[in-house]
């Protein structure tokens, strides 16, 4: 099992992780045929019509600070293998404060501010008006998986979103596995518009760090925050949810197309959903060498919670679970887990 395929699996889930190597777009000399093809990834491909895309969420804001969401991600295959590779975090960590962008605009003429994200390898300063969303995704092995390749992963990814128009400012990774630890900081800049990538390798103390620019679109995500974006959506059943993502050093544009509504079975009873389909496999996607289908169910309220995830390719079958459900399919918060501790 190689390492680009552990990160694909517990890295960062429900959008596009799950699946076996992540060979899509990493090569660094990638051409401008190749740029095309990701325009228009399969021109054989039927045709639906483009979602409105919902942008402004400052004054109504669906996802409440402090949720976490916990899932565990597996592997199967036909007809016995049946394993658990780790578990995966989602959290929303709320807004980034007023006073916490005056430091980081401000400083110490002595010392250099904080960061915003601990671990960041570039500076980032945010406008004092800007309005921040911060968002956090982890990965730990487990099980099956630490076995197998004998050194335990946990990786962290961290984005901060502009709520205007719910826009990537910055992406940050820090992946750990076994004796490799590299960070990576994305800068996404309006004004320049450039996606500016570094990357550090923490293992490599006298490497000098990887830089490289990318053009920036209006309205570009990273890969956590899109997660995130098409749970903000209106879905209608059968448009297409397509907005531009840049991540691991790649520009794409992404293809979500929404489902029916249906009954989803889970431990708690049946749940109402939307099944959604996102579009990441093939020439010129995401997973650009892996072939394979994905498929993701949402609960049909305000919230569209992801509840799980399958994702069928030639590798196996790769599957997330909601794991924190209580009585009536609810969410479990930070504060009701508290409470459950207490009683």
């Amino acid at each position: 099992m190689k390492r680009p395929l552990i990160t694909s699996l517990l890295a960062i889930a429900l959008l596009a992780p799950l699946c076996a190597g992540r060979i899509g777009a990493q090569q660094a000399g990638q051409d401008q045929a190749d740029k095309q093809q990701a325009a228009s990834p399969s021109a054989a491909a039927p045709t639906y019509p483009l979602a409105t895309l919902q942008r402004d969420f400052k004054n109504s804001f669906p996802i409440p600070a402090g949720e976490k969401l916990e899932y565990e991600v597996k592997i199967s295959r036909f007809p016995l293998f049946n394993a658990s590779l780790g578990v995966l975090t989602l959290e929303n960590l709320g807004a980034v404060t007023n006073s916490q962008n005056s430091v980081a605009a401000a400083g110490d003429q002595q010392k250099a501010p904080a960061p915003l994200i601990e671990g960041m390898n570039t500076a980032f300063t945010p406008a004092p008006d800007e309005q921040l969303l911060r968002l956090r995704a982890t990965a730990v092995s487990k099980g099956m998986l630490t076995a197998l390749v004998g050194y335990d992963v946990r990786n962290r990814f961290e984005t901060l979103v502009d709520l205007r128009d719910f826009s990537a400012r910055v992406s940050f990774k820090e992946e750990k596995e076994g004796k490799r630890h590299v960070v990576q900081s994305t800068i996404f800049d309006r004004a320049e518009q450039q996606v500016r990538y570094l990357t550090t390798d923490l293992a490599k103390p006298d490497a000098p760090p990887r830089a490289k620019p990318l053009p920036r679109e209006d309205g570009m995500l990273g890969l956590l925050s899109a997660i995130y974006f098409v749970r903000l959506q209106k879905l209608n059943e059968g448009q297409m949810l397509s907005f531009p993502v840049s991540v691991d050093e790649a520009n794409y544009q992404f293809e979500v197309l929404v489902g029916k509504r249906e009954s989803l079975k889970t431990e708690c009873g049946m749940v109402k959903t939307v099944k959604l389909e996102p579009k990441l496999f093939g020439l010129g996607r995401y997973f650009n060498k892996l072939q394979g289908e994905m498929t993701m169910w949402v609960s049909d309220d305000n919230k569209r919670t992801p509840l799980r995830l399958v994702a069928k390719t030639n590798k196996g079958t790769f599957s997330a679970k909601l794991l924190n459900f209580k009585k009536k399919c609810n969410i479990i918060e930070p504060e009701d887990e508290v409470k459950q501790k207490n009683d």
